[in-house]
């Protein structure tokens, strides 16, 4: 079997790490998902209402700090994903037979990892090439080109709401992987 619901046989004690693993999971996620809320629905808002320079200096120190937190749950969440799959039972066996494709577990663990792969991929774009031009492009003032500027602003925009559409998408298919349909 490629994926047994409930899981691996464990011992009490292999419930408790199970469990421990489990809750930083949900930890990381809930900070990840806040923060990204909290960027579109306090900072983004408040910063409007800034001039140019000191709208670009905020938002590139929050983004700043938010990265390294981001990252670090990105990677708790990828490491704790990886420890739950293997403990909901999880095999090389089942990936290599194809049957853990053809049970419903796995493929909305398969779309959930499928989703993650993109939003890593859209949060490093947005985190370390549009993001960074944006912010730089704001802070000379738009001066050296005011079109490009606006551009790279609408791009970061653009690509953080796509990242938190992702990240929403991908706790609803947690939600359905533990609960079922």
């Amino acid at each position: 079997m490629g994926a047994r619901r409930g899981g691996r046989a464990r011992s009490a004690s292999g419930a408790t790490v199970y469990q421990f693993v489990v809750f930083l999971h949900i930890l990381a996620a809930i900070v990840w998902v806040g923060g990204l809320a909290f960027f579109a629905l306090v900072a983004v808002p408040v910063a409007r209402r800034l001039p140019s320079a000191e709208r670009a200096k905020l938002l590139a120190d929050i983004g700043r700090r938010f990265r390294v937190v981001g990252w670090t749950c990105l990677g708790i969440l990828v490491v704790t994903g990886l420890y739950n799959a293997y403990s909901r039972g999880v095999t090389w066996e089942g990936l290599a037979s194809g049957q853990f494709f053809r049970e419903q577990f796995g493929q909305l663990l398969t779309a959930k990892v499928v989703l993650v792969g993109v939003m890593l991929v859209v949060t490093a774009l947005h985190d370390f090439v549009v993001g960074p031009a944006s912010t730089r492009a704001t802070a000379r003032g738009d001066a050296a080109d005011p079109a490009e500027a606006a551009a790279l602003r609408r791009r970061a925009s653009w690509l953080a709401r796509l990242t938190t559409l992702l990240a929403l998408i991908v706790v609803a298919l947690a939600v359905l992987l533990v609960r079922g349909l």
